[in-house]
């Protein structure tokens, strides 16, 4: 069985909505206070999707009035995300959890503003303008993880630093009383570690490969007859391409959903992989060519007199 997820962000100012629908008990009814979100979680879908029956209605005297009854088809592995705006149409997208694979930020504008408008972000720092859009895309941005500042006709309305890996949703509405009011939400969780604790990891992998490439090499050629130098050679090589093999085997048959398993299973094969090394070399006889040679010559010599 799958599942998918709902979000519902709020960009009516001053303005409180219940929400009732026939999403499980606990995000059944939910109210929103103004600029506001809710996020339902997983939702449990039939044959690949889940018919959302809901209805929503102003809990504020004076605020904008939505239709009744809505059905909305919600597609399994999708999060749905409904934006309430001053218009009676339900805006509708399909958001995006993944996180930037180059480290950067995600940035959605969800702005109940008039369509003329346009929404800028401008760079803190530097003051170059990034990002310049109509109040009504929804598109999702990416962009840089630094400090910004956020305008609509030429009025600041928000500042933020971005943070890598975090998506973002930026909510922006305007009334008579309060001007331009902005909220930014975190659709999904920036990174909690920086990269920069790989570092290490890879100075290790790094100097274990070095170390043990090259010495392997060495020996396979040191030891090989001298006739049969490259064919060891290659064999050595061939060992690692049959480790990456079964790297690649492990990992596309996904015997586990933990990749941290999935790890301690790698260390355990090398792990008897080590023993295995260990009890060959116990009983390994070394070659050295070097005095093979010398003796050759030798008995060249001898049968030269003879």
């Amino acid at each position: 069985m799958g599942s998918t997820q709902v979000r519902v962000f709020s960009g009516m100012v001053g303005c409180d909505y219940r929400v009732s629908s026939n999403l499980p008990p606990l995000g059944r009814n939910f109210t929103l206070r103004g600029i506001d979100s809710y996020s339902s979680g997983n939702v449990a879908t039939k044959d690949g999707s889940f018919t959302l029956e809901y209805s929503i209605h102003s809990l504020t005297a004076g605020c904008q009035q939505f239709n009744g009854v809505t059905k909305h088809n919600l597609s399994e592995a999708n999060a749905h995300s409904l934006f309430l705006r001053s218009s009676a149409r339900d805006i509708w997208y399909i958001d995006e959890l993944e996180k930037s694979n180059k480290s950067l930020a995600l940035v959605r504008n969800l702005a109940n503003l008039p369509a003329s408008s346009r929404i800028v972000w401008r760079e803190l720092r530097k003051g170059h303008t990034v990002l310049e859009v109509p109040a009504r895309s929804q598109d999702l941005h990416e962009l840089s993880t630094v400090e910004y500042e956020v305008f609509t006709g030429g009025q600041l309305i928000h500042q933020q630093r971005l943070r890598p890996g975090g998506v973002y949703a930026l909510v922006i509405a305007q009334n008579s009383t309060q001007g331009f009011v902005s909220r930014i939400f975190e659709v999904t969780e920036p990174n909690s570690m920086s990269m920069l604790w790989l570092m290490p990891q890879y100075v290790v992998m790094t100097l274990g490969e070095v170390m043990f490439s090259v010495t392997g090499l060495e020996f396979s050629y040191a030891q090989a007859p001298p006739s049969m130098k490259s064919l060891l050679q290659a064999g050595w090589l061939l060992t690692v391409a049959f480790g990456n093999v079964i790297v690649v085997i492990i990992a596309e048959l996904k015997f586990f959903e933990s990749q941290a398993s999935e790890f301690f299973l790698f260390a355990s094969i090398m792990f008897v992989d080590m023993l295995v090394f260990m009890w060959f070399a116990h009983f390994y006889t070394n070659y050295d060519g070097n005095v093979i040679l010398t003796q050759k010559a030798q008995q060249r010599k001898m049968l030269k007199y003879q």
